[in-house]
């Protein structure tokens, strides 16, 4: 089965970037949706996805350091702290913001 992708109303994964974009907002909600899990009393670890590999590797980095990922996960919670579950418009800004924040973790030449 053949797919256009001017039939999928929310998203255009014409891109790299868009790709990325895409799944960064759905790690954020993900990530939102199991803290809130966690904090009504729910083992959230059947839930977890994790998309940062993914992630990471399209946008370039080549070396995931532990303290790369210890700042991906701080600021992947921060971001996911704003995210309203129920609000697809501040997803898709927090992922924009977000995306921008790992490309400024980038070398020069990316």
């Amino acid at each position: 089965m053949k797919v256009e992708v001017g039939n999928l109303p929310f998203f255009k994964l014409s891109s790299n970037q868009d790709l990325i974009l895409f799944l960064i907002k759905k790690e954020l909600q993900g990530t939102k949706f199991t803290k809130e899990l966690d904090r009504v009393g729910f083992d959230h670890s059947l839930f977890c996805i994790d998309l940062g590999v993914v992630i990471l590797s399209l946008m370039g980095f080549e070396n995931r350091s532990d303290d790369l990922w210890g700042w991906y996960y701080r600021i992947m919670d921060s971001y996911a702290d704003k995210v309203d579950l129920y609000d697809t418009r501040t997803a898709h800004e927090l992922a924009l913001d977000f995306y921008l924040e790992l490309r400024s973790q980038l070398k020069p030449g990316k």
